[in-house]
Formats: structure tokens, sequence, C-alpha cells
């Protein structure tokens, strides 16, 4: 061995390379950081031996250095092919792998154990000492000219090919990542090419070697300063990307680190808001909802979003989870934004379905119940409010049935209760019992303005046509039952027995004033 000046730019990439070994050593229980870690080795591995060989002084020990640089020159196409497979996001068996390691097997094999002249070289021979470096001319054969070297560019080229492809159909925020690792491949590449066809500096000399370390320097830039690899965006691209739920990063400041088009459409925050604080380009119900969830004083995580391009107000459930580090330290969060307006609607109807009457659109038999009572239990507690019931009837109700048919019938109830719900208040409870029978809650009513309700009923269903099929309009009349806690004690009745003095009020009504139109009895 002997020193030579000219090495320096060698030694000066091994010495970057073993920094960045010890750096990414960290990463290695990372996929990604252990492929990373065997491309550092190959480049080292080929680095150090060139070095040697190029120091080397006997023809034996420049042929060992060689043979050891091809054990990294074969099988660095594939570590390249691995780091991009694994920042795409594609998966790989180890069935695929072992087919693609056939040809850098071969490679070694014929020149570990194969004696020259064989397939990949023949005689080696001094080149002379006209440079400073004692160099050899190893008179490569068929299988360097016509497999290892094409297999390993076609390699290289398909790598590149990948990304270019991704390039354009990445999220912008990523596209000069994803530049930087193009050029961290295609710059070896090319050295190397052009070593093959005969153009280097100096004869004979191949810096791959040294600008791999420049390569290795970009990847780690590219890479590792927004610690991508512990979060492949890659495969953030191929999942998140086509996600139906918005999905919000943010950083510990609430600054936009990214956004999905998902999560573009549902808040239009664009991904020109990157790097933005939340609350300068969403300061509404969006960030409202955000900072009440994250801090953990609003369990409430639902929210009705009204869609730009639609104006349709759709329902959307707010996730929101932290991001760690491998550490446990908290690095930022992810909201995610699920459209639940179907799951709202759906609860929407079953509940309704629960509580209102399908025919008549008005409160079922278990719902007026429940709230009677809970009307009830409050006069109960301030006996100076009261509290008044309407029952009402439908005279005669089975003739409309039998004469014109279940049809007219369910219209004769559908316009009753149309008719009832516009005479009495907003807030008065008004429901269907069952069959034709109804009953009317009215909160803070006194036994003379509960009558007042009543006639006013009675007249606006005098006033009610309903039309037939054969083109008749039929009339109805009511009987009414009225009842007021004011002239009945209610301190120990429930709202089943309170209800059911206003039902006999109302079959007295009934059987007063039979056939002689609509009438009704207070107590």
């Amino acid at each position: 061995m002997i020193y030579l000046p000219e090495i320096w730019i060698f030694i000066i990439s091994a010495g970057i390379l073993l920094a960045l070994i010890s750096v990414i050593w960290k990463k290695r229980y990372l996929y990604s950081g252990h492929a990373f870690l065997i491309l550092l080795c190959l480049a080292l591995l080929w680095t150090v031996s060139f070095t040697l060989e190029i120091t080397a002084q006997t023809l034996p020990l420049k042929v060992l250095m060689v043979k050891f640089q091809f054990i990294a020159i074969a099988f660095l196409p594939l570590a390249w092919l691995n780091i991009v497979l694994d920042y795409l996001g594609y998966i790989r068996s180890k069935t695929q792998w072992l087919t693609l390691m056939i040809i850098p097997i071969i490679t070694n094999t014929i020149l570990w154990f194969f004696p020259r002249p064989n397939w990949f070289w023949g005689e080696v021979i001094f080149t002379g000492d006209s440079i400073p470096f004692a160099t050899i001319d190893y008179h490569y054969g068929f299988w360097f000219y016509f497999v290892h070297a094409p297999y390993s560019y076609i390699i290289m080229l398909v790598s590149i090919s990948l990304l270019i492809r991704r390039f354009f159909r990445i999220h912008a925020v990523y596209r000069p990542q994803v530049a930087m690792m193009i050029a961290a491949i295609t710059i070896p590449s090319m050295t190397d090419l052009f070593y093959v066809l005969g153009y280097s500096p100096i004869p004979y000399i191949n810096f791959t070697t040294a600008v791999f370390s420049l390569s290795c320097l970009i990847i780690v830039w590219a890479l590792y300063r927004h610690n991508f690899l512990d979060l492949l965006p890659m495969a953030r691209d191929a999942v998140i990307e086509n996600m139906d739920d918005g999905v919000i990063v943010l950083d510990l400041k609430k600054r936009i680190l990214d956004i999905n088009p998902a999560g573009t459409k549902i808040t239009g925050i664009t991904c020109q808001c990157v790097g933005r604080l939340l609350s300068e380009v969403c300061p509404g119900v969006i960030n409202h909802t955000i900072e009440e969830i994250s801090s953990g004083k609003n369990k409430k995580n639902k929210v009705d979003i009204t869609m730009k391009d639609t104006n349709e107000v759709c329902v959307f459930e707010f996730r929101f989870s932290y991001i760690k580090n491998q550490l446990g330290q908290v690095k930022g969060s992810i909201v995610t934004l699920r459209d639940c307006t179907e799951e709202f609607n759906l609860f929407k109807r079953i509940q309704k379905q629960a509580i209102i009457d399908s025919l008549t659109e008005t409160f079922n038999r278990k719902h007026i119940l429940e709230l009677g009572q809970k009307e009830l239990n409050r006069i109960k507690r301030n006996p100076e409010t009261q509290i008044s019931i309407i029952m009402i009837d439908l005279d005669k109700f089975k003739n409309i049935n039998d004469m014109y048919g279940h049809a007219v019938g369910d219209q004769v109830l559908k316009d009753f209760a149309e008719t009832c719900k516009k005479s009495i208040r907003p807030y008065d409870i008004f429901g269907r019992l069952g069959g034709d029978e109804f009953a009317i809650i009215l909160p803070n009513t006194s036994s003379k303005d509960a009558v007042a309700a009543a006639k006013r009923i009675i007249k606006n269903i005098d006033q009610m046509r309903i039309p037939t099929l054969n083109e008749e309009n039929i009339a109805i009349t009511i009987s009414l039952g009225v009842v007021s806690s004011q002239e009945v004690p209610i301190i120990n009745l429930d709202f089943d027995e309170f209800l059911n003095i206003a039902d006999q009020l109302m079959y007295k009504a009934k059987k007063r004033e039979a056939h002689q139109g609509s009438s009704f009895s207070s107590g």
C-alpha cells in the first residue's frame, strides 16, 4: 500500500458514509431505516475496497479488492430499488427479492469461484504508471457487458421511472422531496455509466464511489429532515389521498402540515395553506371544534358543515389523535373528519319512528304518556302552575272506513291531525293514542284557556272537508273531553289517571251530543 494525496476524495466519501451510518443506525428498527442502512453499508464497502485497490501495489491484492467491490456493485441497484419501493409504499415478498437477486449472486459466484478467464472477466494487466495510480485493465467479458451491466442499469432505470411516475401524481407538498430522490439515484448511475463507456476524468478510475456520499446526503436531507421515513409520505399518497374522510395534519403549534383532497373539499383549506396556523385559514366552527376537542373541553364532536359545491348541510364527526415519535413524544396531531350524514339521518329516522306516529306525523301513545308524566311531575313541583288535557275522538270514524275505504279513512286522520296542529300553540303536545283517539297536553294552561282551545279546534274541524274518490266531500265531527289541574287534585295522580279523567269527559260529550255535531265536556 502507498499513500497518494489524490485518494482524499475517496477517504472523505468513506468518512461521510460512516457518519451517515451512525446517524441512521438509530432508525434501524424501522424497515425504511433498515433498507437505507443496507445501501450505506454497500456504498461504504465499495468506497473502501476501491480505495484499497488503487493504493495497492500488487496484482493479487488489487484483484481481491475488486472482488469485494463487486459484492457492493452487484447488489447496490437492488438496494436502491428497495429504498424506492419502501418509499412508495409497495409491498414485496421474499420470493420476489430472491428472484431479483439471482443475477447478482451468479455474478459474485463467477468472480469468487471460477478461475480467470471466465464469463465475467479475462486476464488482468497493469495499464502502466503514467498516472499517480497503478491502474489495471480487467478485460471484462460477455457476462459483464450483456448480463450484469444491463441488469443493473435496468434496475436503476425502474427505480427512477417509478419516482418520476409518482412525481406527477403525488401531493404538491412532496414533489421537491421526490425530485431530490430522483437526483440522488441519477447522479451515481450516470457517473457509473460514463465510466463504463470510457469517460472518466482519470482513466480506469470510477468516481461513482466518491459521488455516492453526495447521493446519500441528498437522501438523508430529503427524507429525514421531516422524519418522513417514520411516516412514509408515499404510503400516505396511496392511502390518505384516496380516503373519503378528510384528514388534516397539524404540528404542536396547530400549523397545517398536510391536508388531503377530501379535507380540502370539506373545509375549503387548500394545500397552499400548508405551514399556516389553522386559526388563520379556518377561523370558524371547524377550528373552534378542533380546539375544544383537543383541549378536552367538549366531548361533542359532530358538526354541521355546509358543502360549498352543493350547499348541502352534512354532518361530520371530528376525531382527534396525537402523532408520537418512537420515544412517545408528541410531535403533532391528526384531525379526521368523517361524513356521518347518512348515519345521523338514519339515527334521526329511527328516533323519530320511536316517538312519532307514521300516519299522522304526531307523537305516538308511548311518547305522549312520557311527556305527559314529565309535565305532571313539573306541576307537582310547582303547584302555582297549571296543566290541561284535551282528549279527542272522531265521531263514527268506523262508518267512514266502511263506506269510503281505509285510504279515505287514513286521509281523514291526516287532515284532522294537520288541522289540530294549526289550532294549538307550537309548544303544546299533540299525539295519537291509537285508532281515532288523540290527546293534546296544554302546559301552563288554565281551564278557561283549555275550553277556548277546544272551541277553536271544533270550529276549524267543522270547516274541514275531505274529498273522496267519487268526488264527494265529507265532513267530520269530533267529541272532546277537557280537564285541568285547576279543577282536579293531581297530587296523588299519575298521568294515566289524569288522562283517564279527560277520556271519561270525552265519552260523556259523545253520548250527550250523539249525532248532533262536534261537542265537548269539561270538568
